[in-house]
């Protein structure tokens, strides 16, 4: 991961600059090109780290340079897609697409450059091909009254088998300032991939001020990435919300999962709800990895593979407020267990009784 501060100065002479600009951006271009060149003829090679070598750092920060280079031209209120049309003209023009003949390694190839507002800030995203996909960063950048300043990096730089994670973003949100200017920043991903519906999503929180960036928070789950986007999230200066959705291999169902995070004394403690519902209650106690109470119980039922389903609805004990009774029947293990659970408005849950009786687990009236 590289978080780093940047600018892109305004020099004097600006309109002498701009007018030497066409020779320099098409020589940044195509030192892009030769690059990405270079390296088609090695996919397939590193099936580890999905063809990515350190050679694809250069690529990120070839192409991130050649995108800033058009933003000494591109004022707070100019068109992004004026903008963008123009980045993806001299892509599309120095054939550095990706069409029929990559699929399935997408190695020596760019996606197209995605730009968002997100508040006064201006977004960058870029992919990079590797096998089954795209290896995109973000780059956030703030006017400071004569140019473009960058502000902070999201990239994945570090090539083993165990810490490469390339990743999609699905989103990157920026909070207001807290009373000292501190903001946090939160990055959504999910990992490419070239057909599975479960992949890892990653949620990422940086604390940024005065040009510095602190990493606070760094999750990852494997989770259901059926729906578009697989994971969202907001933020404010003192917090983060991220969901998602957990579990559905095998016969399973996925379920709602929320994380919330509070910023106490520097660091991100996850706190509050992180379910909705009683049934989504349940998959998580049987999904989590500490103790849960009854404990007896959760050491007997606990399980990760999110496989097994729930062949009645949930029920409402009658007469009992705040009661419900959720039966599972896993794929493995017990058949059928039910669950007594109570549920606090709005999103308190506790597990009052676990069983593997056939009789209700409501309390008679």
């Amino acid at each position: 991961m590289i978080c780093r501060k940047g600018r892109i100065r305004v020099r004097p002479f600006f309109y002498f600059l701009v007018l030497l600009a066409g020779p320099a951006l098409a020589q940044s271009l195509e030192a892009l090109r030769t690059t990405l060149v270079a390296l088609r003829p090695h996919h397939d090679e590193l099936p580890d780290t999905r063809d990515a070598t350190a050679q694809l750092t250069v690529v990120k920060h070839q192409l991130r340079d050649w995108i800033e280079s058009h933003l000494v031209s591109f004022s707070p209120s100019g068109q992004d897609r004026t903008l963008l049309a123009t980045l993806h003209a001299g892509l599309r023009d120095a054939k550095l697409f990706c069409e029929d003949e990559c699929v399935p390694s997408y190695l020596g190839f760019v996606d197209d450059v995605q730009i968002v507002r997100e508040r006064e800030f201006l977004i960058v995203q870029t992919g990079v091909g590797i096998r089954c996909g795209y290896d995109e960063s973000a780059y956030v950048y703030a006017w400071s009254g004569t140019l473009w300043e960058r502000l902070f990096s999201s990239e994945q730089n570090v090539y083993t088998k165990e810490r490469y994670q390339p990743q999609t973003i699905h989103a990157v949100h920026i909070s207001e300032p807290d009373s000292s200017g501190r903001r946090l920043i939160l990055a959504l991903g999910s990992r490419p991939g070239c057909s599975s519906a479960f992949q890892p999503v990653y949620w990422r929180v940086w604390q940024v001020a005065n040009g510095t960036s602190k990493l606070l928070l760094e999750e990852s789950k494997f989770a259901n990435v059926g729906e578009d986007p697989p994971i969202r999230g907001s933020v404010t200066a003192t917090g983060a919300t991220v969901n998602f959705s957990l579990g559905g291999t095998g016969w399973g169902f996925p379920w709602n999962a929320v994380r919330n995070y509070s910023l106490q004394n520097g660091q991100l403690k996850q706190t509050g709800a992180t379910v909705l519902t009683p049934r989504d209650f349940v998959e998580e106690w049987l999904d989590s990895a500490g103790p849960a109470a009854p404990e007896e119980w959760h050491r007997k039922l606990h399980r990760e593979d999110g496989a097994g389903d729930f062949p009645e609805s949930p029920l409402e004990c009658p007469g009992q407020s705040g009661l419900w009774q959720i039966t599972t029947r896993l794929t493995r293990g017990p058949q059928k267990t039910s669950f007594l659970v109570e549920w606090r408005q709005p999103y308190q849950f506790r597990m009052v009784r676990v069983s593997q009786e056939t009789e209700s687990l409501c309390p008679k009236q």
